[in-house]
């Protein structure tokens, strides 16, 4: 008897199986009805896809934009990509789907008119019960107006780059030249002054007023001759053509000492190669305002210069002991900076240089002080 009741039973199970697996089917089936019916009818551009990436449906708003039929869409899912950008969308894309991972980029499709434009791409994927992936869904965004507007800035902060890097380049000309002027005019004036006075000191013998005041005029003389060399190395610092880089940020490091009472060592490797004439006047330019920084703000009692460089690269360290940067001022791409460090940060860039300011690690001096470091690539 349990054998004659089992069977009809087992039947009976069976049926009432299929008959909830068709049920749920069609009830699947409605629910994938309905959410294409909502997705064709949001305003945005959106899809799904199989399991394996494949496309089977776009929404109109999709086929509105691209112009193509349902079937073209789906037959010709890159079509209306950019060809420049598709290999590395697909790249991408492709490793999305191997890792079961959301996907999102920026891309340009083709509208119906042939006009491309951008627009902010997401997939993400729709998983059942056991984790396994049953569908994924995408929207596309328009962001054209967004990346007008990016573009607008880029360009704007080029030319703004640009203007800088401009008179960065005329103010080194300006000062070369007001160099010369003093040199050749001032220069010659002041020896041909002081002969003169050297003439009528002697002329004047016995005469110990007349005396006094040529030799009192003399040492001024001598003092501004003095304070124009002072200048017009400044402007234009003849050892730096002469003798480089280093020897010239050697002897502004002991005059920028005997001026301000802030010690300044300078280290570098003997026998160092010559850089390039503008990267050096660059370089002797940023190490100059840093300087000057370091005696207007930072109340430090020393400075370290450290000049290192490979075949590949040149780097220049300057760091203090002083009070530090105000904490705003401690990322140079920041526009709370001041004129100095952006100055000595364009005139790196005008170089192909990189230009960095950092508090000092704590290991170094308990966190105080700044570093300021610029890398050049050769």
């Amino acid at each position: 008897m349990i054998s004659t009741f089992t069977g009809p039973r087992t039947q009976a199970e069976q049926r009432y199986s299929g008959a909830r697996v068709a049920q749920m089917q069609a009830l699947s089936e409605q629910r994938e009805d309905y959410l294409r019916l909502v997705i064709d009818t949001i305003p945005t551009m959106a899809w799904s896809l199989l399991p394996d990436g494949a496309l089977d449906f776009v929404n109109q708003r999709w086929l509105e934009y691209s112009g193509l039929s349902l079937q073209q869409a789906i037959a010709e899912p890159t079509r209306i990509m950019h060809p420049e950008e598709l290999p590395a969308i697909m790249a991408k894309w492709s490793a999305a789907i191997a890792a079961g991972q959301p996907y999102e980029g920026e891309m340009r499709l083709r509208r119906a008119d042939g006009e491309y434009r951008w627009f902010l791409v997401r997939t993400v994927p729709l998983r059942d019960e056991q984790g396994r992936i049953v569908k994924w869904y995408g929207t596309s965004t328009e962001i054209e107006d967004r990346k007008r507007a990016e573009e607008r800035l880029r360009q704007a902060a080029e030319e703004l780059q640009a203007l800088s890097r401009r008179l960065v380049a005329l103010q080194e000309a300006e000062r070369r030249a007001l160099a010369r002027e003093l040199h050749d005019r001032l220069g010659e004036t002041l020896t041909a002054l002081s002969i003169n006075l050297a003439m009528l000191k002697g002329s004047v013998q016995g005469d110990a007023r007349a005396t006094t005041r040529i030799e009192d005029s003399t040492a001024l003389v001598k003092s501004t001759a003095a304070a124009i060399e002072n200048i017009v190395a400044e402007l234009r610092p003849p050892m730096l053509d002469d003798h480089g880089f280093a020897a010239a940020i050697g002897w502004y490091a002991r005059q920028f000492t005997r001026r301000t009472g802030v010690a300044v060592s300078v280290q570098a490797a003997e026998h160092a190669p010559r850089r390039a004439p503008e990267v050096e006047m660059a370089l002797f330019r940023i190490a100059q305002e840093a300087l000057t920084n370091v005696a207007k703000h930072a109340r430090a009692e020393h400075v370290a210069i450290t000049l290192c460089g490979s075949p590949s690269e040149f780097v220049m360290s300057i760091a203090d002991d002083g009070i530090g940067l105000p904490r705003s001022a401690q990322a140079p791409e920041r526009p709370t900076l001041g004129l100095g460090l952006v100055t000595m940060r364009e005139r790196a860039q005008a170089v192909g240089g990189a230009f960095m300011v950092e508090p000092l690690p704590k290991e170094v001096d308990a966190g105080a002080g700044t570093r300021l470091t610029v890398r050049i690539a050769l």
